[in-house]
């Protein structure tokens, strides 16, 4: 479980998307989320995420240019987890965002795959950081986790819990 903070930006979408046309949530509040590579600093005995910062726009991997995948949301890994909470489902399967171009190509930005993977040099991602974005690419969520190993032996699936 990764308890997200809610962008700057998110903050405006999020009282957009309530009480539109239908008097409820709008489902385009997340459309997609992307998880990178950056996000961290080194200690001198390992890498520890940094604070996530509600001022950023887009995660950090993407800036840096560093490994980034960026995927779509189904409909079932939005859910409502009580009135305050919205909880996405961010999930890789087995053969996403291992960092293999033979395995998996790298893609256009804005597309669902992996983005910058020779700067991995080989070697297999460590994500640090996950952002959701709406149907206008905003980023109106944000967290930042310990480093995980992305294998191709393993899937990840990271609850991330938006309080409001």
């Amino acid at each position: 479980m990764i308890q997200a903070i809610i962008t700057n930006v998110g903050r405006e979408a999020l009282a957009k998307s309530f009480g539109g046309v239908s008097g409820g949530f709008d489902w385009s509040y997340g459309v997609y989320f992307k998880i990178g590579t950056a996000a961290y600093i080194d200690n001198g005995l390992d890498l520890e995420p940094v604070s996530p910062d509600p001022a950023l726009t887009d995660i950090q991997s993407t800036t840096s240019g560093v490994f980034w995948y960026r995927k779509t949301f189904d409909g079932s890994d939005i859910l409502f987890i009580s009135p305050a909470t919205i909880q996405f489902r961010c999930f890789l399967d087995l053969l996403e965002a291992n960092g293999d171009d033979s395995l998996e190509p790298d893609t256009g930005a804005t597309a669902d795959g992996p983005k910058n993977s020779p700067s991995l040099s080989g070697g297999t991602p460590k994500l640090f950081e996950l952002g959701v974005f709406d149907n206008l690419d905003r980023m109106v969520g944000y967290a930042t986790f310990p480093g995980e190993t992305k294998l191709d032996t393993k899937t990840l699936n990271h609850l991330v819990n938006f309080n409001f």
